[in-house]
């Protein structure tokens, strides 16, 4: 029977082994860390989140505040608090009954009937989604202080007796202030940007219909630079207008006005500096107008709306 051969040790230095040993010992400590690290991520997460949330909903309401000045003062009063031509937004009634989804849905697609119209670009309007939330979440943001207005539906108009309708609420069909004397329908416009050519613009007009005849255009300039308002009779779409380049272009652009036609120019403010205030009043047939801020590249930055006279 034959004998086992002896066999000789395995030659392994012990350098080996111990290189090898800390590269175990490593992946070990990462594996421990990687652990630890991700429960420390679930733990924290919760209130990571709320933190995003609240820095949001900040943002949100600063911009929103800002947007509504521009854009929706005019009509619901500083700080959605009533007096002008539409309902009272900044009341417990309002802000207690209404959804945020239901006030975006307002905002973004107007109320037929009325003189609320639509502000989603998506309907023809002039501010993003984000932007109609960011209204939306400004609003809100006042449900906290807000003070009982049992009559919120009605303009502060209509609550004066000056007979104005309700604009912006369903079934109360709203219609554009009077002045009665001079029979004019006074039409408010705000022109906008918040970082001059760098940013985008926006021209909002409350009523966006009014009926044939003489019309007061009370234009405020709530922007950081010059702006303007050109009323043109057209039957184009207000964001298809083809645009040239031709002019010399205020400062501070230095070549190509990039300017939309005013042939069909029925009137116009000139000028209006920041912060200011003009007004034109014009004899208006029945037709589709688009308002718009010419001043080289402001119509294509987004200042340009639709007025239908009646």
């Amino acid at each position: 029977m034959p004998r086992d051969r002896p066999q000789p040790e395995p030659f392994e230095p012990s350098w080996l082994e111990r290189s090898l040993n800390r590269y175990l010992l490593a992946g070990v400590v990462f594996m421990v860390a990687l652990t630890v690290g991700f429960v420390g991520y679930r733990v924290r997460e919760p209130s990571l989140r709320a933190d995003a949330a609240r820095t949001q909903r900040a943002d949100y309401t600063r911009i929103g505040r800002q947007l509504f000045a521009a854009s929706c003062a005019e009509c619901h009063g500083e700080n959605a608090s009533g007096g002008g031509t539409a309902p009272t937004l900044n009341s417990k009634q309002f802000l207690s009954s209404t959804s945020d989804a239901q006030i975006h849905a307002l905002i973004a697609g107007g109320i037929s009937g009325t003189a609320m119209p639509a502000w989603s670009l998506d309907f023809g309007g002039t501010l993003t989604d984000e932007q109609v939330q960011q209204v939306v979440t400004y609003l809100h943001s006042l449900g906290a202080h807000a003070p009982s207005v049992p009559t919120w539906r009605q303009s502060g108009m209509a609550a004066s007796g000056a007979g104005a309708g309700s604009a912006g609420v369903p079934g109360r069909p709203g219609t554009a202030p009077a002045n009665k004397q001079a029979n004019v329908t006074v039409v408010n416009v705000t022109l906008s940007d918040t970082q001059g050519l760098a940013g985008p613009m926006t021209l909002t007009v409350a009523p966006a219909s009014v009926k044939a005849g003489k019309v007061k255009f009370v234009v405020k300039n709530a922007g950081t630079i010059v702006h303007e308002l050109i009323v043109l009779k057209t039957s184009t779409s207000f964001d298809q207008l083809p645009v040239a380049d031709a002019g010399d272009p205020p400062a501070p652009v230095t070549s190509g006005a990039n300017k939309v036609s005013e042939t069909t120019s029925v009137g116009e403010t000139g000028d209006v500096a920041k912060g200011a205030t003009k007004s034109v009043t014009l004899t208006l047939k029945k037709g589709s107008y688009v308002l718009v801020c010419n001043i080289a590249q402001h119509y294509g930055l987004g200042m340009r709306a639709t007025l239908t006279v009646m």
